[in-house]
């Protein structure tokens, strides 16, 4: 499968341009932080289940699928592990600092759910294979994210939470998705007798689901342009740790993956591809999130997310360059 880099670019941009007027609207007090809030809970708990779940009903059953999502599960996780350790030795000193602390999390986890996976639907259409394989890089951002990310904004063990990690709403639509998945073997549609009522049926569910989970990508725009509308721009652009985050979470992440798909070079392309673009998403968005929760500083996580989001644009589809470059793609 051939990706040429100015489909990247064309798709990067395109998919910043809808946050455009969620940023209209924020701008003109249209939304209050109330209805942010609530938008940000119908995607959490709504439309990204829904996307994760009927991910794996685009693609039937294939053992080459179950063992490329157990590599995918393994590069992933290998990745923020390599990270996750460069920035604790890094930053030891100055752990105690929240703006610190808050960089830290922006630096390693990406926006791999909300933007990661519009990326690959817009890029790729509507390959369920390749869904799947998103799915699973959540899963792991989650485990990570609710576990080792919540210590580096809070300092504090207690609040990791390996309930949350495990059953937040992606994680428990990815599995009750595999179980179908595997289970079954063919989607959910295929099941029934064709031109059956069941079938009828099945074929209108699956129309509905797909509906919810096709909300994902411009409801997340949507809410990244609401908070890009609260800040400033001096705010935005000139934050020199904003800066040093986004150059390791858009540069040194993506050059990581690289690093380890030249280690183990017989992966499946579609791993690559799937691994590379969601951990080169720009800081995640539940960054602001957990910081307003837990303690951090509200307003460097908003400058980190929204700097490393603009300058996403370019940097993906310079990063890729490197990506065909060292591994041959």
């Amino acid at each position: 499968m051939e990706v040429s880099f100015i489909s990247v670019l064309i798709t990067v941009f395109t998919l910043v341009v809808v946050a455009v007027p969620g940023f209209i609207l924020g701008k003109m007090k249209m939304f209050n932080d109330g209805a942010k809030k609530t938008l940000s809970t119908f995607l959490l708990f709504i439309c990204q289940p829904f996307l994760t779940f009927m991910s794996f009903q685009k693609a039937g059953y294939s053992s080459d699928i179950g063992i490329n999502m157990l590599i995918v599960a393994g590069t992933t996780a290998l990745a923020h592990i390599i990270l996750i350790a460069i920035i604790e030795i890094s930053c030891r000193k100055k752990a105690t600092d929240q703006k610190i602390r808050v960089l830290r999390y922006a630096s390693i986890f990406g926006n791999c759910g909300f933007m990661g996976i519009p990326f690959l639907q817009t890029l790729f259409g509507s390959s369920g294979e390749i869904l799947i394989y998103g799915a699973v890089v959540i899963a792991i951002f989650n485990l990570f994210a609710w576990t080792i990310g919540i210590y580096q904004i809070t300092g504090d063990k207690k609040f990791i939470s390996l309930k949350k990690a495990i059953f937040n709403p992606a994680t428990s639509a990815l599995i009750i998705g595999l179980i179908v998945f595997f289970s079954l073997k063919v989607p959910i549609k295929d099941i029934a007798i064709e031109g059956s009522t069941l079938d009828n049926f099945l074929e209108k569910m699956v129309i509905s689901g797909n509906l919810l989970a096709d909300m994902v990508t411009p409801l997340g725009m949507a809410i990244l342009g609401l908070n890009l509308a609260d800040m400033r721009f001096k705010e935005i652009f000139l934050n020199p740790r904003a800066y040093l985050g986004a150059f390791v979470k858009l540069v040194f992440m993506p050059f990581v993956v690289i690093l380890i798909f030249l280690v183990f070079k017989e992966v499946d392309v579609l791993v690559k591809y799937t691994v590379f673009f969601t951990l080169s998403m720009p800081a995640a968005t539940n960054t602001i999130m957990f910081a307003e929760q837990y303690g951090g500083d509200g307003r460097e996580a908003s400058s980190s997310v929204l700097l490393s989001t603009l300058l996403s644009v370019l940097t993906i589809s310079l990063m890729f360059l490197v990506f065909k470059a060292m591994l041959g793609i």
